[in-house]
């Protein structure tokens, strides 16, 4: 067993000696590490819900980003962080429990080396290519008509959005290239300026460009359309049964932060997503309140490692 596993056992034995520690946390500035550059739904949620928590603890929430490697870098500083709720890690199933999947020996477990504390929003993955595709019809006939032609673009190898295209390649029976850009915003503009054909992303940083003619939105995961988009079919609805993918964005902390703390971080999430001006605002784009115990998503983060782990090992992504 790893040293930082038999100090976070040592702290579970010692649990009832620390009963009562809330009390004096956060006794300094508490720190949300965003493991992707600013701009996006995760910097966006990561903000409102420090504001929120600045207000009820009495001490202030910032949000630090610390990008790179698909969001390794600031999520290990947040593994590496003293157990004490100071240091916390924002981040999304993309970079935190996918993209490890594609390395041979990560940095991190996402299983053993966190303390989930909620599930804060969950949304659909959404379809998005240059104009010229007017359906997924379309675009897997182009791709079969012309194998190896077709590119994507993502935000990074492993992030969630490569790893949804490629189990859309593989139930597809597609050949395309994967063209790998730095962040969201680019990869869109790759798309509306044809250096590649499609972009797996979120309604919330797409419809905009959709509204305006510069892409085409051609499905939504998930199991029914979304409110934002109720023009855009489901996958399902495009051939592709059993395409119930999501991402979500959530709170975790370091192994071996005292139980009294992480349950008043889930508290503070869960009154966080009952406020109704934070239900509106989600919902507007595509967002869906989350929340709930934390075994709730511990349960999640395990459930989709074997998903996508499957799915990297079809597709042969696994490197290093």
């Amino acid at each position: 067993m790893r040293r930082r596993h038999l100090l976070a056992a040592a702290a579970t034995l010692a649990a009832p000696a620390v009963q009562g520690q809330d009390l004096a946390w956060p006794n300094r500035p508490v720190k949300f590490i965003n493991p992707f550059p600013p701009g996006g739904p995760g910097d966006t949620y990561a903000r409102l819900l420090a504001e929120h928590c600045s207000r009820t603890l009495g001490q202030p929430f910032v949000v630090e980003n610390r990008p790179g490697a698909t969001g390794a870098v600031g999520t290990v500083a947040v593994m590496r962080s003293p157990p004490d709720g100071h240091t916390l890690l924002f981040s999304s199933n993309s970079g935190f429990s996918m993209a490890p999947l594609v390395v041979k020996q990560p940095a991190y477990d996402a299983q053993r080396d966190f303390a989930p504390v909620s599930m804060v929003v969950r949304y659909p993955y959404y379809l998005v290519a240059n104009p010229r595709f007017a359906s997924v019809a379309a675009l897997v006939a182009e791709a079969k008509a012309n194998p190896g032609k077709l590119n994507f673009s993502t935000i990074g190898i492993g992030s969630g959005g490569h790893l949804v295209a490629e189990m859309f390649r593989l139930r597809a029976g597609i050949e395309v290239v994967h063209v790998p850009y730095v962040g969201a915003a680019a990869s869109l503009m790759g798309v509306a300026t044809g250096q590649v054909d499609y972009y797996f992303d979120s309604i919330g940083n797409a419809q905009g460009m959709v509204n305006e003619g510069r892409l085409n939105g051609l499905a939504v995961t998930g199991t029914e359309r979304a409110a934002a988009a109720p023009q855009v079919p489901t996958m399902q609805e495009c051939g592709f049964a059993d395409f119930d993918v999501d991402l979500w964005l959530g709170l975790l902390a370091p192994l071996g932060v005292p139980p009294d703390i992480l349950a008043r971080l889930n508290a503070e999430c869960d009154a966080f997503l009952a406020q109704p001006a934070i239900q509106a605002r989600m919902r507007a784009t595509a967002f869906n309140p989350a929340g709930g115990p934390a075994a709730l998503l511990a349960r999640r983060i395990a459930q989709e490692t074997t998903h996508w782990r499957e799915i990297v090992r079809q597709a042969g992504l696994l490197q290093g």
